[in-house]
């Protein structure tokens, strides 16, 4: 990323290092150190550190739609968040209003053929469009499945143990595994948490924030 830069490009870069991504943080600190950079690179290091603690801490967690917690007992507890839940049940409204839109257009370009009506330019844009809406409603409604799955969900780590709460065809089912039984499974484009086999919840492989967090917090379902 930083390898054709010069020298005077990594400086400029780094003046406004609060503006980069972690992963370009991490990249241009790196860079530097294998240029053997002779430069204050406190507050870029610092940066750096700061948000590798709010990723073991699980900070970053609530961007992937879930938070995690400790008791009274000390047991790690992971919940789905409220906004989570909100944002899938209005995709799951928007989706369905967009869903009947594109119907109704489907209908009315049948419609429109089938009377041997005089063909509106206007009126058949005006209807192909509403009809393409069909597959983007569709889409959208997807999120009613994720909306069921994470209805009840809790995941609670404790002496060894880690309890799951979950939606599994629809029936919530509550499964308790050693520790040793949370694991990752990478792919090209997501990174799934499992307990055994039951897959938990999975996060964008390609963003290295959430890639980091869950790595976090497997290993710290592993430890409690």
């Amino acid at each position: 990323m930083y390898s054709e830069k010069t020298d005077k490009e990594l400086l400029e870069i780094m003046g406004h290092y609060h503006t980069l991504t972690f992963e370009a943080m991490t990249r241009l600190h790196g860079e530097m150190e294998q240029r053997k950079m002779v430069v204050d690179k406190t507050p870029l290091t610092a940066a750096i550190t700061e948000r590798k603690q709010r990723i073991e801490n699980l900070e970053l967690l609530p961007a992937m739609g879930f938070f995690a917690t400790e008791d009274a007992a000390g047991a790690l507890v992971v919940k789905r968040t409220l906004k989570a839940q909100v944002w899938d049940v209005l995709a799951v409204l928007v989706g369905l209003v967009v869903f009947l839109a594109g119907v109704y257009g489907c209908a009315s370009l049948f419609s429109m053929f089938a009377n041997g009506d005089e063909v509106n330019v206007f009126s058949l844009a005006v209807n192909l469009g509403m009809a393409s809406l069909v597959y983007l409603g569709f889409t959208m409604l997807q999120g009613l499945k994720r909306l069921v799955d994470f209805m009840g969900f809790k995941m609670v780590a404790q002496a060894g143990t880690v309890s799951l709460s979950k939606r599994f065809d629809m029936k919530l089912e509550n499964v308790a595994k050693p520790s040793e039984a949370v694991g990752l499974e990478y792919q090209e484009e997501t990174v799934a948490l499992y307990l055994g086999d039951l897959p938990v919840f999975s996060a964008n492989a390609g963003n290295t924030l959430q890639k980091l967090t869950m790595e976090a917090l497997a290993a710290r379902l592993h430890k409690s």
